[in-house]
């Protein structure tokens, strides 16, 4: 059976048994966060010791998300043929192999590379991890186990950046930065031993006809009782599911791929996501003399979006998906506009750290969140992975271009303004439009089943 061989801290039942899977599949987040985040830190020494053109270190900074991009169609196939749990482990060694290599690279076009592979691994668990979450958390609490995701991205971008800073402080420029890289083996390894004790997820169980063992997961979550009523739900609604590419373009089910695409766009160009990479860069710019004093308020800005998932995961489930996004899209706008002005008018000094923690708030509450969340709820489970894949592939796509573009559109706003503000002022129309989306489009997934959600856009 599926859950005899887990050690006892597994073998508890209901919410707090969700709770334990939840957070181990959520690691493969923290291991996203500290991948991505550390290049923040990294790409500065990286570019004065390869001497890189503003181009390469968009390239170095932006190539982890390369990979990404490739990530989720195999993840796709993985997760439908072998399960989301390997899945995970597969990630993991990819990660693992990323960092190493990384570490020990003799030239850019190496440290390229393997970041490649590295984001090939983080891609992985972009679709896995959320996928796993969401299948197996019971519906009233699915939105704060899904959140838990999110909060793990960001625990590991604070420890990115502690890592960072400290190594950074204490060990020379042109060793600190293989050290940050090799840094993540302390996660990886954990990370693929606790997956081995972790249960499949019973969506995919049950789409093997594997309903017992479904069945046992879901009673362990949720108790007998719901158990039967929701296996019953899930094998009614795979009845229904023909499961193939050509099904998401049917009306209701591409609404719903639209939805979550048009989210994994605004995650990555409403500000924090394209911003977060070149933080340092920025705070540089900003007059900041020390490097090191840059990614120590880096550090701060991550522990206070730390401090504000935290609050998403008290908030989704109680005031829901679509009231948080449209407050979150009306803050980053205003506070993006603030920003601008502060690197417009070169002003310099504590405010500049107080906004830019200002703007890592919406992003805490919504943005970076609920399209995690929100793209593993909108499809039934024959089509979840496939859909997963395509707006996970947006996801990346989006962060890959922003990442890259960046250093661009800042120096063509500073010979247009004469300062990177007009970079801000973009991503404050960007906001206006997540605003508009939420209004309009965005649906309320708080409280239902997958199969509820499932059943809306096949009467749409």
């Amino acid at each position: 059976m599926v859950l005899n061989d887990q050690p006892a801290v597994f073998q508890q039942k209901g919410a707090l048994y969700a709770f334990q899977i939840a957070f181990v599949a959520a690691v493969g987040g923290f291991l996203f966060g500290y991948d991505l985040a550390l290049i923040s830190g990294a790409n500065l020494y990286i570019r004065d010791q390869f001497g890189l053109s503003p181009f390469l270190l968009g390239l170095v900074t932006a190539s982890a998300t390369l990979g990404c991009i490739f990530g989720p169609f195999l993840g796709a196939w993985l997760s439908d043929g072998i399960g989301r749990k390997k899945t995970l482990i597969i990630a993991s060694v990819l990660l693992a192999i990323g960092a190493i290599v990384t570490a020990i690279a003799p030239d850019v076009y190496t440290i390229i590379i393997f970041r490649i592979v590295g984001g090939l691994g983080v891609g992985l668990c972009s679709i896995a991890s959320p996928m796993y979450i969401t299948e197996v958390a019971p519906p009233q609490k699915r939105g704060k186990l899904g959140v838990i995701y999110q909060l793990l991205i960001v625990i590991g971008s604070v420890m990115a950046a502690a890592a960072a800073f400290f190594l950074a402080k204490y060990l020379p420029a042109t060793t600190c930065w293989r050290w940050m890289f090799f840094s993540q083996m302390a996660a990886v390894l954990p990370f693929i031993v606790l997956l081995f004790f972790l249960p499949e997820s019973p969506r995919w169980l049950a789409e093997k006809n594997r309903f017992q063992d479904a069945l046992q997961v879901i009673t362990f979550v949720q108790g007998p009782e719901r158990a039967e009523t929701e296996i019953k739900e899930i094998k009614e609604s795979l009845s229904q599911e023909e499961g193939t590419f050509a099904e998401l373009l049917k009306p209701g089910f591409r609404m719903a791929l639209l939805i979550g695409s048009l989210l994994a766009i605004f995650n990555n160009w409403s500000g924090w996501s394209g911003a977060g990479g070149y933080l340092v860069y920025l705070l540089e710019k900003s007059g900041l003399p020390s490097r090191t004093g840059a990614i120590l308020q880096l550090l701060i800005a991550y522990g206070v979006m730390g401090v504000f998932t935290m609050t998403s995961c008290f908030l989704v489930d109680r005031f829901g998906r679509k009231p948080l996004w449209n407050l979150s899209s009306i803050l980053m706008a205003v506070f993006m506009l603030i920003v601008g002005l502060v690197f417009h008018y070169n002003i310099t000094g504590p405010i500049v750290l107080i906004v830019v923690c200002l703007f890592a708030i919406p992003h805490a509450l919504a943005l970076g969140p609920l399209p995690w969340l929100m793209m593993s709820e909108l499809y039934p489970t024959r089509l979840r992975a496939k859909a997963v894949a395509i707006t996970t592939t947006v996801i990346w796509i989006a962060g890959f271009t922003g990442a890259l573009i960046l250093p661009v559109i800042a120096e063509f706003s500073e010979k247009l303004i004469g300062s990177v503000g007009g970079l801000f002022w973009l991503y404050t129309v960007i906001c206006i439009f997540a605003l508009i989306f939420g209004i309009k489009l965005l649906p309320e997934t708080k409280g239902k089943t997958l199969e509820q959600i499932a059943e809306q856009w096949r009467k749409h």
